[in-house]
């Protein structure tokens, strides 16, 4: 029967790369829910930042704005309501005049006003009081300077005129403006008085309404323009929320520059997710090496179970030392095959000895009557021959048949052995009686045979069995031994067992036959049937020992039978003690 080239089916998917799979897409899940856990949390904080203290801060700031204006409202009522006023106005050299222009030079003295301005019933620049930081028209010249123009607002009893922006070379300001008064007149003066601002002294008020990196606040003027703390007018395309009212026409503005927070945390989201991209590639490249690896080890035990498939139970695998799983497999798998081995060996051998016996009884039952009925005749002959040479060669026909019995004896001894009868057996009586048999046989070829050992070891077997077991090594021995080399029976302990050796100092096997020495009809007599082993052999086993053979050319051989013992006192043999 054919065998297919691979008996087993090869993967077609591979679990180590749906593991691999199932991890990248875990970790790609983690990533992208920690990226959005990072933008839930951003938001957070923006709002954190942005709304939790933007309230306080723009109502803080309104109130400060507010407060700034009424100093200087409560400054212009003042002056307004000075006696002697309207006087000094209609004319500044006459009596009083000097006292009421110290008055106004001291008003104007604040760093905040550029001056004092005074307009006719018209609203022409009538008069003008300048202050420490005027400088420019309306004060030197009032060419090019009205304010018929500008955004005008009701603040109270006076009224908030511009802002007039800022312009290269030339500053930014606002007028507050309320009628004069005079004291004991209860009409309206024609004349209005009014402080001459600085802008950026109102913006000013905004910086310390900074209250984050990411916000600040801007003041819309009643004109639209949005300025910044400088008082400037600022072009942004950034959206602006709306803030409170600080005045009439005049409200606060937030501008919230979320990337001079999030942009630290932008470029960390950018490393985040770049980090992830590099671990994902250096997981992917990993698990490719390791599914390589392990791919090419599973092809090995893929490899192992076809070669066990087809019969080949020599195959074993590499990488057994290992400590991994894999290992722990090629481990299992090699001891697997040595069982099974094994078991194939032991069933080959019982269907062997199963024919075997079959045919050993057919074989003595056809050859061993006829083989009785030769050797009487030929006793028979033999007795009546009176010629010699025809007499030697009846004797040496008896020889043959004796020969010829003795081998279907062996046959039906292999073929069908007979169970062991176990029982306490005293070495010193067994190596006794070995002996006895096999030293007149050592003694004709010259060889020493020495006992040696403990003297009282006892042994559990079936002591015939064990005895023709020693005989037929001690003869191999000595048949193996030449003039003056010597055979030794010696006997020891090893834990609960016996050990006995049959060693001589012959010429040894050849190392290409010592594996098959105990195999049925192997054998290098000239007048061998290869039996004698194989049944000593199966006569150990039945008595649950094990036979070992040692041996090397030239240098001898040394049989080693480990069989079950009982715990005794232990002596010395002494040479040729039996």
């Amino acid at each position: 029967m054919a065998l297919h080239s691979s008996l087993i089916d090869k993967p077609r998917t591979s679990l180590v790369s749906r593991y691999s799979l199932l991890t990248v897409l875990i970790l790609l899940g983690g990533l992208i829910s920690l990226g959005a856990l990072y933008e839930r949390f951003a938001n957070d904080l923006e709002t954190a930042l942005v709304g939790e203290r933007l309230t306080s801060q723009e109502t803080a700031t309104a109130s400060r704005l507010a407060a700034f204006m009424e100093t200087y409202q409560y400054q212009l009522a003042k002056i307004s309501n000075y006696p002697g006023l309207t006087a000094y106005l209609a004319n500044p050299t006459g009596p009083g005049a000097r006292e009421v222009a110290n008055l106004l030079h001291l008003e104007a003295d604040v760093p905040d006003l550029y001056g004092i301005l005074f307009f006719d019933r018209d609203g022409h620049l009538q008069h003008v009081v300048p202050g420490q930081a005027a400088s420019g028209p309306p004060y030197w010249s009032a060419e090019d300077w009205s304010i018929s123009d500008l955004p005008r607002v009701r603040l109270g009893d006076a009224t908030l005129i511009g802002p007039h922006l800022p312009s290269p070379g030339r500053s930014g300001w606002v007028l507050l403006q309320r009628p004069i008064r005079d004291a004991g007149q209860g009409s309206d003066d024609p004349v209005t008085v009014a402080l001459h601002l600085r802008l950026s002294s109102i913006t000013e008020q905004l910086d310390e309404a900074m209250v984050t990196p990411v916000v600040k606040l801007r003041l819309q003027a009643a004109d639209g323009a949005i300025l910044d703390v400088t008082g400037r007018p600022l072009h942004t395309t950034i959206p602006l929320g709306d803030g409170p009212e600080v005045f009439p026409g005049w409200s606060l503005k937030r501008e919230v520059r979320s990337e001079v927070l999030f942009g630290s945390l932008e470029k960390a989201r950018g490393w985040l997710y770049a980090g992830g991209a590099a671990i994902t590639l250096i997981i992917v490249l990993l698990f490719g090496h390791l599914t390589g690896r392990l791919r090419r080890r599973v092809d090995d035990l893929i490899a192992g179970a076809d070669a066990l498939a087809a019969g080949d139970l020599e195959f074993r695998l590499r990488g057994g030392e290992r400590s991994d799983e894999i290992g722990s497999i090629s481990r299992a798998f090699n001891t697997m095959t040595l069982r099974l081995r094994d078991m194939i060996d032991r069933t080959v051998r019982t269907e062997k000895m199963a024919v075997l016996g079959q045919f050993a009884t057919g074989v003595a039952h056809e050859v061993r009557n006829p083989l009785a009925t030769l050797k009487t005749t030929v006793q028979a002959l033999s007795r009546d021959e009176a010629d010699p040479d025809r007499k030697e060669l009846l004797q040496d026909m008896e020889s043959e048949v004796d020969r010829l019995n003795r081998v279907v004896n062996d046959l039906l001894t292999y073929g069908r052995p007979h169970p062991a009868e176990q029982r306490q057996i005293p070495v010193r009586e067994l190596f006794r009686r070995t002996a006895t048999l096999l030293r007149p046989t050592a003694a004709e070829r010259g060889v020493s045979f020495v006992t040696s050992g403990e003297s009282t070891l006892t042994l559990l077997a079936d002591g015939d069995q064990l005895q023709q077991v020693l005989v037929n090594l001690g003869l191999n021995a000595i048949q193996a031994c030449q003039t003056g080399d010597s055979v030794t029976l010696r006997a020891s302990r090893q834990g609960p067992d016996v050990i006995i050796e049959v060693s001589d100092s012959g010429c040894g096997i050849d190392p290409a036959l010592l594996a098959t020495v105990t195999d049925p009809f192997v054998t290098t007599k000239a007048g061998g049937t290869g039996l004698g082993l194989t049944i000593s052999a199966q006569m150990i086993d039945a008595n649950h020992g094990t036979m070992r053979i040692d041996s090397r050319p030239g240098e001898g051989t040394r049989v080693r039978l480990r069989l079950p013992g009982e715990k005794t006192k232990k002596g010395a043999w002494g040479r040729d003690d039996a």
